[in-house]
């Protein structure tokens, strides 16, 4: 996600669909990630496998809530039953939400703003397309 209007940043689509799915899942902030990764290679950090994420995670009605208190969408965002529903109403392929811990990025020296200050950041510079 970051703080354009798109249809690939996540904060858009959730704006933008019809129904959500209640989920848990860790983000990137798009700017982050690629300042983080770049970080890893200019620090020789150890080889292996590092979660560019957000430090936390968020919830879909978390998300919701920052965007309502950040008065960029006004929409009254309505929810899917349960995951079945969502799987037989609007599902083309299944779901993958993960919480995904950036611990070890954050031991070679290499910290991300935690994941909800990350969000309300996007969304009080949010740009319109």
């Amino acid at each position: 996600f970051d703080h354009n209007e798109s249809p690939r940043n996540y904060l858009t689509k959730l704006m933008r669909y019809q129904r959500l799915l209640e989920a848990e899942n860790s983000v990137s902030q798009l700017h982050e990630f690629v300042a983080s990764t770049l970080a890893c290679w200019e620090k020789h950090i150890p080889y292996g496998i590092y979660n560019v994420t957000n430090p936390g995670f968020v919830s879909t009605s978390d998300v919701v809530g920052l965007i309502l208190e950040s008065g960029v969408c006004h929409k009254d965002f309505k929810f899917f039953d349960n995951e079945a529903e969502f799987m037989n109403n609007a599902a083309i392929a299944p779901r993958s939400n993960c919480i995904m811990s950036s611990a070890k990025l954050a031991a070679v020296g290499i910290e991300m703003t935690p994941v909800k200050d990350a969000i309300r950041q996007a969304l009080s510079a949010w740009e319109n397309a």
